[in-house]
């Protein structure tokens, strides 16, 4: 009797023994399984998104390469200062009297394409005229958007009206000497900000950015005021 009891104490603990051996198995095994799934997932997809970004990497070099593409350039062929003067703007404080520029310049800016392959769409075309460093007239040009050929060029007819337009002493100085019988040119500049859009059209590739370009304009005192 003892013999059997002490067999089935055995067998019970032998029992309870291998229960708490597997309890800890029974309850993260499956989590393990379920989490190799997932993990083999997410490098499958970080797998493929490597490979796009190398793929695009490799065919906007190849399409470099084959187009050459170059930004939409900006020359002036030809432009007019009708009127040109200084007006007194009151007091100014301190004993001085306020005085700003005004002016009624006109221009024919020529946009063109430099690419023998790629279509041009300039979807903003706005034209800043500068004199020193300070911009004096705003000007944005439509209808648009505006399309240029491949080698092509179009011509937009822009009138910058200044007026009123406050400046340093020195440039106030320096837009007088320039402007009074005798003296001359007036030196601006005139700078195109376009928001460009390449085509590549036998790629369907559409590529938009931003572009400023400007040139130098010197223009004989008015009325005449030829470039």
């Amino acid at each position: 009797m003892r013999a059997a009891a002490s067999r089935d104490t055995k067998t019970k603990a032998s029992g309870m023994a291998w229960r708490l051996a597997t309890q800890p198995w029974q309850k993260h095994g499956p989590n393990k399984m379920k989490r190799k799934p997932l993990a083999f997932c997410r490098i499958v997809f970080y797998i493929h998104v490597l490979l796009l970004i190398k793929a695009v990497c490799l065919a906007t070099i190849a399409v470099s390469l084959a187009y050459h593409p170059k930004s939409p350039r900006l020359s002036v062929t030809s432009a007019t200062l009708n009127a040109a003067h200084i007006d007194e703007l009151g007091d100014g404080g301190r004993g001085g009297e306020r005085r700003a520029i005004s002016a009624n310049p006109t221009v024919i800016a020529a946009i063109s394409s430099p690419n023998t392959k790629i279509n041009i769409v300039l979807r903003y075309v706005r034209f800043d005229l500068y004199f020193e460093d300070s911009v004096i007239a705003t000007q944005a040009v439509w209808p648009a958007p505006v399309q240029v050929a491949p080698g092509g060029s179009v011509l937009r007819r822009v009138h910058l009206v200044v007026s009123n337009m406050s400046v340093t002493q020195q440039d106030e100085i320096v837009w007088q000497n320039a402007t009074a019988k005798g003296s001359g040119p007036v030196a601006l500049r005139l700078a195109g900000r376009f928001h460009t859009q390449l085509n590549f059209d036998r790629w369907f590739i559409r590529y938009r950015y931003w572009v400023k370009q400007q040139c130098r304009l010197w223009l004989d005192r008015p009325p005449s005021g030829a470039l």
